[in-house]
């Protein structure tokens, strides 16, 4: 199996090495409570169709599973050894094609957040990234890969954005979309209706 590292980044966002894909992700108990993976970089990708929704999916996932994302979520990834990384359009296309089955051309990265969150149902593991959103419209057939996700549905920004705000108010175990849904989501909602080509 090829082992995979991920770009890490300081708070500012520089690129300050690479780091073991799973390591990124583990909870560590420091001297005063957990401490998170390192940070480092990921996308979330949004395939937004002619009526300007956008295809979510039911993640199926070892890591936040049994929560609603967008499209599909990747990083962009070297193999361990190599000096090559990933660019984030290469990442956001091996992402639309693994979970997708598409080959999907004119990748656009709209908007970067930053956050993280321990995964409340499985607390060794968390996320900890600078959030790049990339966005491309939809056009034909997909295939949703089921050992990615459980179910496709497509949804409006301003739906995604009142039940994230609702969702939020709830206790972590009981949330029903994904931590960077909400990172997203908490920025204005015309900032991402552009951002997603439907403004």
């Amino acid at each position: 199996m090829v082992r995979v590292e991920l770009p890490l980044v300081d708070a500012s966002g520089k690129l300050v090495g690479y780091g073991d894909r799973w390591q990124a992700h583990r909870v560590k108990e420091g001297p005063n409570g957990p401490v998170l993976g390192a940070k480092h970089i990921g996308i979330t990708i949004a395939c937004v169709d002619d009526q300007s929704r956008i295809l979510t999916a039911y993640r199926r996932h070892k890591i936040f599973d049994k929560v609603w994302t967008l499209s599909g979520d990747t990083h962009p990834y070297r193999e361990q050894g190599t000096a090559e990384t990933e660019t984030l359009t290469q990442a956001a296309k091996r992402c639309a094609l693994d979970d997708l089955g598409i080959k999907t051309k004119g990748w656009r990265r709209t908007l970067s957040t930053s956050y993280s969150s321990v995964d409340p149902r499985n607390p060794r593991y968390c996320e900890n990234e600078l959030l790049y959103l990339m966005v491309a419209r939809q056009v034909g057939p997909f295939h949703m890969n089921p050992r990615n996700a459980y179910e496709l549905r497509w949804k409006v920004a301003a739906e995604i954005s009142r039940d994230s705000a609702t969702d939020q108010r709830k206790n972590p175990m009981d949330r029903k979309y994904a931590p960077w849904v909400h990172a997203l989501f908490s920025l204005p909602l015309d900032m991402l209706e552009e951002a997603l080509l439907i403004g």
